[in-house]
């Protein structure tokens, strides 16, 4: 059996990724706790309730914890996968057509977050079946 080494640019690939999903995952669940950047009038447009923020907040948050361990890196990038991913379905579905909350931009950031996300969710994946 032969030992697996990742490839240089795959590792600087996950780790650039981790750090910057990371540091931008951080800043998201800082503002759902805090209730800043108009999150809670978004949480009301969506119209689920405030949990829903607490609750997204705190899987944004330990998601980029975990993109900074390498062993548990994969999980969080599918945790925050999930979120991101659920907020541009929500953004294309329910706030449709909403002016405010519908807005090319509230649609195009998750989409690019989701696709970011997804690809550190492949490369982390493909390193962590290689071990």
């Amino acid at each position: 059996m032969t030992a697996y080494t990742v490839s240089k640019p795959r590792s600087v690939a996950i780790w650039a990724l981790s750090i910057l999903l990371g540091i931008a995952f951080a800043y998201v669940a800082t503002t759902k706790l805090t209730g800043t950047g108009n999150t809670t009038e978004y949480f009301a447009a969506i119209g689920w309730g405030q949990w829903f923020r607490y609750l997204t907040g705190l899987v944004d948050l330990v998601g980029a914890v975990l993109l900074f361990v390498p062993l548990w890196r994969f999980y969080g990038a599918i945790a925050l996968f999930c979120s991101v991913g659920l907020g541009a379905v929500i953004s294309l579905t329910v706030l449709h057509g909403d002016p405010t909350w519908g807005s090319p931009v509230m649609i195009v950031v998750p989409v690019i977050l989701a696709f970011l996300t997804g690809v550190l969710v492949w490369l982390a994946h493909k390193n962590r079946s290689s071990l």
